[in-house]
Formats: structure tokens, sequence, C-alpha cells
């Protein structure tokens, strides 16, 4: 999903400079935007639907498919379930591994560089199962780079293995258009310190395509300073019915759709954020 990262400026204390690496630059706030998930329920709960806890598996070994920066594979590690964590952004999963604990109950691994790349190096390496968190599939440039990637992720699957996604749903950014907004992000560690990010949302309803535009600000209380930097971010949103053709197409089971977090939930045009349950069957 390389091609649907951005481009953007950076400045401090007013002065813009151009950012070397804006994945660096994003990768460093990551973990206080979105420290307030709960990775370890939510571990707990993918487990549960990939049947990781029940026997299926003595040793299950799992994929987290856009890991960002770690915090779910580590949590799974901890657990006493082996992961390897991919993710298309080197300055992301730098900040994976070197938040990986000295000892967990299981390995954690992380890996980078294109799917296709990282597929062929894993040797035959097959998954008990796996997961993604973050709607990466919509980060995607086009459905034939969804279906090519899901494929690919078949591929390493064991037989009978589930696969656990979570996406926005088409049906509720029709109903319910993403507006402008800031969030505001204090930084326990450094009191004086606070993340701001303001978004501005441009809808194609054509080409089922969401714009994203932020700036994200650092301000710095105690020196009276703040970084910033700004990218666009282009996400493409479909309807129910159209990733079902996809998985299909990609040869995956339809276990259960449901709203995040919800299963055996029926799907409606209000839920923003839904789960698909998937099995390789063959």
């Amino acid at each position: 999903w390389d091609d649907a990262r951005a481009h953007g400026a950076s400045s401090y204390g007013g002065v813009q400079v151009p950012i070397a690496d804006y994945d660096e630059q994003f990768a460093g706030l990551y973990d206080t935007m979105y420290e307030s998930r709960d990775v370890r329920q939510e571990s707990r709960f993918a487990a549960g639907l990939l049947e990781l806890d029940n026997g299926r598996v003595d040793e299950p070994h799992i994929l987290d498919f856009g890991c960002g920066t770690g915090a779910h594979a580590i949590a799974f590690a901890q657990a006493g379930i082996a992961v390897t964590g991919f993710d298309t952004s080197d300055a992301m999963i730098d900040r994976a591994r070197a938040k990986r604990p000295a000892a967990e109950s299981a390995p954690v691994h992380f890996g980078t560089g294109t799917f296709a790349d990282f597929c062929e190096a894993l040797n035959g390496t097959r998954f008990d199962g796996a997961v993604s968190f973050f709607n990466v599939l919509n980060c995607m440039a086009s459905p034939n780079a969804i279906v090519s990637h899901l494929m690919l992720l078949r591929s390493r699957l064991s037989v009978g293995a589930r696969f656990l996604i979570d996406v926005w749903n088409g049906a509720a950014v029709l109903v319910d258009e993403p507006r402008p907004g800031v969030r505001h992000y204090p930084v326990e560690t450094v009191p004086d310190r606070e993340i701001v990010r303001i978004t501005v949302p441009d809808l194609d309803r054509i080409h089922q395509i969401c714009t994203l535009r932020y700036r994200i600000l650092t301000l710095d209380r105690a020196t009276d300073r703040f970084t910033e930097f700004e990218s666009v971010h282009t996400l493409r949103f479909l309807t129910p019915v159209q990733y079902r053709h996809l998985f299909e197409l990609a040869g995956l089971t339809l276990v259960d759709e449901f709203p995040k977090t919800c299963p055996g939930t029926p799907i409606t045009e209000h839920d923003w954020y839904i789960s698909y349950l998937l099995r390789r069957d063959s």
C-alpha cells in the first residue's frame, strides 16, 4: 500500500522546512495517538475468533498484516502466540523492533519491504491465522491491488486458518460523511507537550475515495515552540457487497461480517468500522 502514502512539509517554530522522511515523522507520534486502544483486549478477542485458544493448533504462529509499531504483535507474543508482523514502513518496523521485549512468552518477528518480497522470504512458512487492525485494505491503490495482496496472504495461510481484518464500511461513509475535526493527544511522559491533529476530508463518491488532509502539530509549552507536518492520505472505501466479491476472488471463505468487536451482529449503514472473519478452505 506504499502508493497510498503521501508527501508533506514540516516546520519548527513557524519556519517551514522540507520533510526528509514523512514515515519517520508519523512513526514518532503513532504510539501516542493510538495509546488509548486496549491492544491486549483486542488481541485476546482476535485470538478467540481465530480459534487459537481452543487447542486447534498446539503452537500457533500468526501474521499481523500492517502491524504499525507492533503493539498488537507484542501483545500476542506476551500471550504465548508466536507472531510475525509486517508493514511497508521501515520507520514503523524500526520502532516495533525497538519496543520488542527482551523476553516474551512466544517469539515475535517483524518484516518490511514489499509484501511480495516478504512472502518470498518466508521460505515456505505457513501461518495458523492472520489479523489486520488498521484498515490496511482501504489504503491500497485499487481493487486489483487488494485482491493481489489477499491472494498472497492466502498462500501463506495453513488450510483451515482464519483471517480477521478491520475495514471502513463504504455504506456508512456515504450515509454519514466524514467531517473536518481536531483531536488532542496529551503526551503522558512529557506533561508540557501535546499533539494536535487537524483532519480535513474530501469525499469522491463516484470513485469511492476519501482524501484525508492531515496537519499534525506537536506543541511544547515549556519552550513555547512547535513542530508540524502536513500529509495527504487517499483511502478507498468499499461496500460490504464489494468486499465480499474481492474476498471471493482471492479464494477466501467468508465466516462472518460484523460491526467491529460485535461478532454475530448484522452490519448496518450506520457502522463505520466493520470486521470480516475469513478462512482458507483449500
